[in-house]
């Protein structure tokens, strides 16, 4: 039964607007092709299950890495990855809502598409292609794509980290503030060498020099500072997905000698040492700049995507805002420890209320017990789609009304404080941490 403080939280929540610290939001000319497959292709629960795994009606790879690592490219997407006969279809589709129905990605996808389209029922084989029909409708419109941002998900504005297109707004300033993502120039240390995201800093800036690492770095200085320029807002690190989060002090020398060479005559300490010294330069930069740096934690290389290897470079530089992303998710008490401890941490629970909606509800609660300051817990949609972003604002405003309703029914919050708590966390802190205005 719905409490009547949980009402009174959820009616307040409900209107409030949304800034989101992080969304992949695809370009205009992708989303006015998307469909309903097209939307589970770009979206988690199609990046955890698959397109077709073990005749569930979603294939493809099965590591969540190998999927994670493809570039957006949605224009060869095959649309007979079901199967022809129209009973065959209806079973594949039945057997991927119960093999899926149940994890917190779809659940919330689905709640997206209810919200946006009108399916209180949910989606069935039976009205999967009327669904997928009236998506195809609605996205065909130019800019609609940001309208059910705005009007069914409260977005006002969005960090966008366009990861196949570095620094892009996607010709939405309005809308969109770029993340400076700095993968690539950190792990790859010639020509050849591509990151997680198959990404190379000299194939994308051919103009990048290649024999002398002095001009090398002169030239990645001159391109961060020209997209701060052009409203860049933070700088974005998520080289957790392929080496440890453990960057240790590497010399110069060092990163000299390793630069421009093969593949074959480089280590993977080598490769990691480059990469460490590559990080503190950027740190070094983003000292000058002045600006949040968002770093990913937890769910990627698990082994070393745990918060606390990240320590030493938060105590190390003071005078840098780390954003620790995705509330470090397994280890998310590592991340409120760390905020305790260190007042140049901010805590961003992007994606968390996705992944486990119970676990990020802990979380939450606990980090708003144990932070200094309850202006620096922020939130992102994470999402590819508009349908997944409203899916994912919808997750975050039950996560808070359900958090703060706790404390309401406990004593530990008043009505006011509740309601002036809920503001931040829904965008106040975003604004203040990335320099909007509200």
């Amino acid at each position: 039964m719905t409490s009547n403080r949980f009402s009174f939280m959820r009616d307040t929540i409900e209107p409030m607007p949304i800034i989101s610290s992080h969304e992949h939001h695809l370009p205009d000319d992708v989303q006015e092709i998307m469909n309903l497959d097209r939307t589970l292709e770009q979206s988690y629960i199609g990046w955890y299950a698959g397109r077709r795994d073990g005749g569930s009606g979603a294939s493809g790879e099965k590591d969540l890495l190998t999927r994670r690592r493809r570039k957006v490219k949605m224009y060869n997407l095959p649309d007979d990855n079901w199967s022809k006969d129209p009973a065959e279809l209806a079973n594949e589709r039945q057997q991927f809502l119960d093999r899926f129905g149940f994890n917190s990605y779809w659940v919330w996808l689905e709640k997206g598409i209810q919200k946006i389209y009108g399916v209180p029922e949910g989606i069935t084989p039976e009205n999967w292609e009327d669904v997928s029909t009236r998506i195809a409708q609605k996205h065909a419109l130019p800019g609609s794509h940001l309208d059910m941002m705005r009007e069914h998900g409260g977005y006002l504005h969005a960090v966008q980290d366009t990861y196949w297109d570095y620094s892009s707004d996607l010709g939405h300033p309005e809308f969109f503030s770029p993340a400076m993502r700095l993968d690539m120039f950190i792990t790859c240390y010639n020509s050849t060498v591509l990151d997680h995201d198959q990404n190379n800093p000299f194939q994308a800036y051919p103009r990048a020099p290649r024999e002398n690492f002095d001009d090398y770095l002169d030239f990645l200085r001159d391109l961060i500072l020209s997209w701060r320029k052009r409203g860049a807002v933070a700088m974005k690190c998520a080289a957790a997905y392929e080496r440890p989060l453990a960057f240790e002090e590497t010399g110069r020398k060092t990163a000299v000698a390793i630069f421009g060479q093969p593949e074959g005559k480089v280590s993977p300490q080598e490769r990691l040492a480059y990469g460490n010294f590559m990080f503190h330069w950027f740190c070094e930069l983003n000292r000058q700049l002045d600006i949040p740096f968002q770093i990913h934690t937890g769910l990627a290389e698990i082994s070393g995507s745990e918060p606390m290897l990240f320590e030493p470079v938060i105590r190390r530089y003071p005078d840098i805002l780390f954003v620790l992303f995705h509330a470090g998710y397994p280890w998310y008490s590592q991340i409120a420890g760390l905020a305790h401890n260190y007042t140049n941490v901010a805590i961003d629970m992007v994606w968390a209320p996705i992944i486990s909606t119970s676990a990020s509800i802990q979380a939450l609660k606990e980090y708003i017990e144990v932070t200094p300051s309850s202006d620096l817990i922020g939130w992102g949609g994470d999402a590819w789609t508009s349908e997944e972003s409203v899916g994912a604002a919808l997750a975050w405003k039950y996560e808070v009304a359900e958090v703060l309703t706790e404390m309401l029914d406990s004593g530990y919050l008043n009505a006011k404080k509740a309601e002036r708590l809920a503001e931040k966390l829904l965008y106040r802190n975003n604004a203040g941490i990335y320099g909007f205005e509200v």
